[in-house]
């Protein structure tokens, strides 16, 4: 799953699921809501009901681009762990990685973590640790 610092924030609970087009729709504990989808050349477009567009593409190494109207710049890669990392322009550096349980933990240096897990309804759902 491709999530990014758009789409939500780190310090509100958010859940990730599909509509009936395929589209991955974000909703927020704090009104955000956004939708994840593709366009004709296969990158991931991101909008949301705050005026954020985003788009994630792939390079020539493989890594995901992130881009957004706001001036963000990033890069997803893969280290030697197989762990994805996260680097923007902003100086956020991020780390997402598996723990026992097959969830998904996220940390960056500038003090946000939280879990993405799996509800009933195979939903993603992100919860930030206090």
């Amino acid at each position: 799953m491709l999530v990014g610092l758009v789409g939500f924030s780190q310090n509100n609970t958010g859940t990730y699921s599909k509509d009936v087009f395929g589209n991955t729709i974000y909703q927020d504990n704090s009104g955000t809501k956004g939708t994840y989808s593709k366009d004709v050349f296969g990158n991931t477009q991101y909008q949301d009901n705050r005026g954020t567009n985003a788009t994630y593409s792939k390079d020539v190494f493989g890594n995901t681009q992130y881009k957004d109207n706001g001036g963000t710049n990033g890069t997803y890669s893969k280290d030697v762990f197989g762990n994805t990392q996260y680097q923007d322009n902003n100086g956020t550096k991020g780390t997402y990685s598996k723990d026992v349980f097959g969830n998904t933990q996220y940390q960056d240096n500038k003090g946000n973590s939280g879990t993405y897990s799996k509800d009933v309804f195979g939903n993603t759902i992100y919860t930030p640790k206090k």
